[in-house]
């Protein structure tokens, strides 16, 4: 008890000594009684109101006390501005971590400028439901660099939809236990509490009405050009709109709404003929999560719509017969006929056809020790004379590399990896550039694989780390001569509903989501590649 009192006094020191509002500051002129924090501060005060625009983290000191704070004091979320901002401002948000007594598990290490602590925190919408991850970073004071001092994290949260947030997260790991590298096993998920005030909350305004992105004025965006664009997730019957004129929604009802652009409903029979006009031969790789988007293709969107809620449409499809393509084969191909909206296996060695696109896919364990025959054998001679020069290359990555390898590993084979597509898919007069499309790894959070015949060593930060490795190593060495774009399944899900998101995950222990969700993905795919 008495650490926690002590919390909420440092807490109520913070909030006497920032700007309260991103339109006003408060002079507090009398100090609030040590101890319980009130539950209105400010009826615990006297101040008088001077204009103040809303600041970012490093505009806004953090009290020398924090860094001072006695071991095992909890844990705690700090907002040093709140009540009103308007739409497209952002917001300072906190994570103080005190070190704790517990004994220190010395063999886990972060990877350079990662953190020691993995925090989930999102800020929710109380009448919306709209989460938005809080992408913490930690700060630059020293204190971070070590295991055993306190960790402070922050992170500028732009808000665009009207509403009231709250704060909701925990620890998900300290000691840098999220990153089981080498022989290490996956660590036990133990979330550990946040203490979050109860009046911490952030109001979002558009007094103007002017906002860019109400849900009115959303088939007036442009389409959208790239498959990464930011959004949220939005109950069908709150659209002002007919909802055939955007992607259908998952499973909960929910449709997936990008901010900045607008996405349309591509049909898969249209979808082919943009593939026969813009890109007629793709070699599309990847594991099991491809391998599901692929059926949605190679069905023209017929896979699972009858019986969505299976367990081959709601996770595993492994074993699943499937005849429209060599679903389980490490190398295989179709032909798509946007005429007569059919779809035929084809030798993926056979002569390309005249009108109609090829997609060769080729199934891949990341890039692992696991692949056989090893992933670089793919690459044979004569490449693209035997499965043709592609227009487009989609490669899925880091499922598999995430769980079975080390990062270091993986950063040299990506690096292999990108100089294999280069001088595979040579730059040359006689042929366009091969269009690069990186698939980053599903999403993973809210529990660890403690499987003790797989150990997957999955957990949030570390898929983040090695999706975040990959991209930048095709665009530093791909970008400058290349389209690099990156198909982002991952934020799709990190922006879903706080709860949903949980029981996703926890429903799958292959990670997969279901058909609803990779019809989503899909069509965020094929409005980049088609509306550009």
């Amino acid at each position: 008890m008495g650490a926690a009192l002590f919390v909420c006094f440092m807490l109520m020191r913070e909030y006497m000594q920032v700007p309260r509002s991103p339109r006003r500051m408060y002079i507090f002129e009398k100090p609030v009684s040590m101890g319980i924090l009130p539950e209105n501060p400010r009826d615990d005060v006297s101040k008088m109101e001077v204009q103040l625009p809303f600041k970012r983290c490093t505009e806004l000191p953090i009290p020398d006390s924090y860094w001072n704070l006695a071991q095992d004091t909890p844990a705690f979320v700090s907002i040093p501005q709140t009540t009103d901002i308007e739409i497209d401002e952002s917001i300072c948000v906190r994570v103080v971590v005190p070190a704790k007594t517990t004994q220190m598990p010395l063999k886990f290490a972060p990877f350079p400028g990662a953190p020691w602590d993995s925090i989930l925190l999102d800020l929710i919408g109380q009448n919306t439901n709209i989460s938005v991850p809080v992408p913490l970073e930690k700060t630059d004071h020293t204190s971070n660099f070590y295991r055993d001092k306190v960790h402070i994290y922050e992170a500028d949260v732009v808000l665009r939809d009207v509403d009231v947030y709250r704060p909701q997260g925990y620890i998900e790991y300290r000691h840098a236990m999220w990153n089981a590298e080498g022989f290490l096993d996956p660590q036990p998920f133990n979330p550990e509490r946040l203490i979050i005030r109860p009046d911490l909350q952030i109001t979002v305004t558009d007094n103007e009405q002017l906002s860019p992105y109400s849900l009115h004025k959303y088939l007036d965006m442009p389409l959208c050009t790239e498959p990464n664009a930011d959004g949220r997730w939005i109950p069908i019957e709150s659209l002002p709109f007919d909802p055939q004129q955007v992607p259908p929604p998952d499973s909960h009802g929910l449709v997936w709404l990008p901010y900045k652009c607008r996405l349309q409903r591509i049909a898969y029979t249209d979808f082919a003929k943009c593939l026969a006009q813009k890109y007629p031969v793709v070699h599309w790789y990847g594991d099991s999560n491809t391998r599901r988007a692929l059926k949605k293709v190679a069905t023209l969107g017929k896979w699972c719509v009858d019986n969505p809620d299976s367990l081959v449409c709601k996770c595993n499809d492994n074993m699943e017969p499937f005849s429209e393509y060599g679903a389980n084969h490490r190398l295989s191909a179709f032909d798509l006929d946007p005429e007569a909206g059919t779809t035929s296996m084809a030798d993926p060695f056979s002569a390309l056809p005249a009108t109609k696109p090829r997609i060769v896919t080729f199934k891949w364990d990341g890039l692992t020790t696991r692949n056989a025959p090893p992933w670089a054998d793919y690459f044979i001679p004569n490449f693209e004379q035997k499965l043709g020069h592609p227009m487009l290359a989609i490669l899925g990555m880091t499922n598999w590399d995430t769980a079975f390898e080390t990062h270091a590993f993986f950063a040299n084979e990506a690096d292999r990896l990108t100089d294999k597509i280069n001088t595979t898919y040579a730059l040359s007069n006689n042929q366009p550039p091969t269009d690069i499309v990186l698939r980053t790894g599903q999403y993973y959070c809210c529990t660890s694989d403690m499987d003790p015949y797989w150990k997957r060593r999955y957990s949030r930060l570390r898929n983040h780390y090695f999706d975040k490795t990959l991209i930048e190593t095709f665009k530093n060495k791909l970008g400058h001569e290349r389209r690099v774009m990156v198909w982002d399944v991952a934020r799709i899900t990190e922006r879903r509903p706080y709860n949903l998101r949980r029981n996703d995950v926890l429903t799958c222990e292959a990670n997969h989501v279901r058909s609803q969700l990779v019809e989503i993905e899909n069509q965020v795919l094929m409005n980049a590649l088609c509306n550009s």
